[in-house]
């Protein structure tokens, strides 16, 4: 951009954007595992999560009455997280804005990569487009239509392959591409 590229950073530069993309994919990694072991990755996994109602065990064959005193061994595995509405407003607004936040910064590093600017304007909008597609696929799975819980796993996939388009061919030209001479 400019005549200003990532390979021709001074060391100090090149070791700061290394360790920021490094910091971020280990964040990404955390926050994959804490997804998939909280909620799941499936769209049925997230559906059952954001459900209105809590969702509970089915009662048993011969079973009158489904009041009973429950423990929370009874609650059914396949909503790992119940996600209630005022979590998903606090999820939402903090994903908003760190999300964001984090793709603003990947995007402002890429910014500097030698790259076609059509397809660098593909790559910098993928973690915005992602986060979007996710906080609002939530919305949309609890209030409008459950099936739409498959936009918060495409969401979430768009984000990381932003992530790791970014941190992939940026870490490349910091560190594997030679200097352009002036």
């Amino acid at each position: 951009m400019f005549g200003f590229y990532l390979r021709n950073l001074p060391l100090s530069g090149k070791v700061f954007c290394t360790l920021f993309l490094v910091g971020i994919g280990c964040g990404c990694i955390a926050a994959f595992t804490q997804a998939a072991t909280a909620v799941g990755v499936s769209p049925a996994e997230v559906e059952v999560s954001l459900s209105p109602e809590m969702p509970m065990m089915q009662m048993h064959h011969g079973q009158m009455s489904a009041e009973k005193e429950i423990t929370l061994a009874d609650v059914s595995a396949a909503a790992k997280v119940w996600i209630r509405t005022p979590l998903l407003i606090q999820t939402s607004h903090t994903h908003l804005f760190g999300q964001t936040l984090i793709a603003g910064l990947l995007g402002l590093i890429f910014l500097f990569a030698s790259v076609r600017e059509g397809t660098k304007a593909l790559i910098v909008a993928l973690p915005f487009v992602g986060t979007l597609l996710d906080i609002s696929g939530m919305w949309l799975t609890r209030f409008v239509w459950p099936p739409l819980s498959v936009l918060v796993i495409i969401g979430g996939s768009l984000f990381a392959l932003g992530y790791v388009l970014v941190a992939f061919i940026s870490l490349w030209q910091l560190w594997l591409t030679k200097e352009a001479r002036p």
